[in-house]
Formats: C-alpha cells, structure tokens, sequence
C-alpha cells in the first residue's frame, strides 16, 4: 500500500517547486531565517529550572555581598546572561529591562518572519500538487507508444501530486509554523518570569558595577 503511493517524480515537483517558490517570495534572508527557527526545534528546550538557579546564584551574591563585591553566575541562556552582562556594564535595572525589551522585539520579528515564512510554504504547496497533476495528465496524451503501464503511471503522478501538495501543506508546513510560535511563546513567557523574580532581588542594592564571573552556569 505504502509503495503504491510513493511516485519520486510527483514528490519532487511538490517538495523542489514549494522550496523554490517559498524562496522567490520571501527571499534568501527569511528563508534563512526559517531555518535556524527549524533547527531550533530539534535543540534542548529552553530549561527554566536551570536559569532560575543561576539567577538565584547572582541575586544571593548581590543581596549577601553587596554589588561591589558580587560575582555573577551568567544562566546559560544567552538571553538571560545578556540582561545580567546590562546590569553588570551600567549598573542599573533600567539598562537590564531595556535590554530584555530590545532582545524580545528581535526574537518576535524573528519568530514572525518564520512563521510566515512556513505559512507561504503551506499556500504554495498546493498549488505545486496542482502542477504535478497537470503534468501528469499532459503523459496522457495518445502517442503510437502508450501501454497500460504508461497510462496508469500518468494517473497516478496525477493524482499522487495533488495528495502530496495537500499533505505537505497540512501536515508539514502549517504545523511547523505553529509549533515554532508556540515554542516561541512559551520560552518568552519562561523568561519574564524569570526577570520578573530577579528584578525585586538586584533592585535592593546601590547601582554599583558588578564583578561577573564568567562561565559559571
């Protein structure tokens, strides 16, 4: 059953002319960006509990030592390790929100970018299954060489494209879009409540540049 329903020439007509397409519309830039967005997928989830104790880490030597004499635990996150390296330069909570807004604005116009890249995919990929079963059915065209075999194997790219577009488009493309929103969304939400808990615990002590202590997770 599996084997009848694999045609490598309608597949490639979907697949290669979605790419293509994708590409012509949104560009080399956003579909680069849409990479790295997929990529991201298959990484380690953003570990929350991970970044809390370092954070923990930097909070107690600020509210035990004072920030003169603290040294930072940057959280393996490199969102997070920048808003502690903002503090750590100048010295204030101002300099650390206002790095954590310019961070999450590039990581949403990112995340959009991804997604509506995929989200064309979905569009296009349809239309190419459409394409694959009008090539098919050009193969029909009488000729002094058809044979049984020639004509169902036209039928089948036909009808095999048209299912490969929608397939693709519905269980490929939209989903991968939807879930790079979702993760994005999650990990946002993970990280301000992070920043909303750390915030209260550096705000208690002078604005005095700290001493980071690099590589400590």
């Amino acid at each position: 059953m599996i084997a009848q329903m694999y045609d490598p020439g309608a597949l490639v007509i979907v697949l290669a002319g979605t790419l293509i397409a994708t590409a012509a519309r949104c560009g080399a830039r956003d579909l680069g960006v849409a990479g790295a967005a997929l990529a991201a997928l298959g990484r380690t989830r953003f570990d929350e509990d991970a970044n809390r104790v370092a954070l923990a880490r930097t909070a107690h030597e600020v509210e035990q030592r004072g920030k003169l004499c603290a040294a930072v635990a940057m959280p393996p996150d490199a969102s997070l390790a920048r808003l502690i390296d903002a503090y750590v330069r100048h010295g204030s909570l101002d300099a650390m929100h206002q790095q954590a807004g310019s961070d999450r604005a590039t990581r949403e116009a990112a995340r959009a970018v991804a997604v509506r890249t995929f989200e064309y995919a979905g569009e296009l990929a349809p239309v190419f299954g459409l394409v694959g079963t009008l090539f098919g059915i050009t193969r029909l065209v009488p000729g002094a060489g058809d044979t049984i075999e020639t004509t169902m194997a036209a039928i089948a790219t036909a009808v095999l494209s048209t299912l490969y577009g929608v397939l693709t488009a519905h269980l490929l493309c939209i989903p991968l879009a939807r879930a790079i929103e979702r993760r994005g969304e999650r990990e946002e939400e993970a990280r301000e409540r992070l920043v909303d808990w750390l915030a209260p615990h550096l705000g208690t002590a002078t604005p005095i540049a700290l001493r980071p202590m690099r590589g400590v997770a």
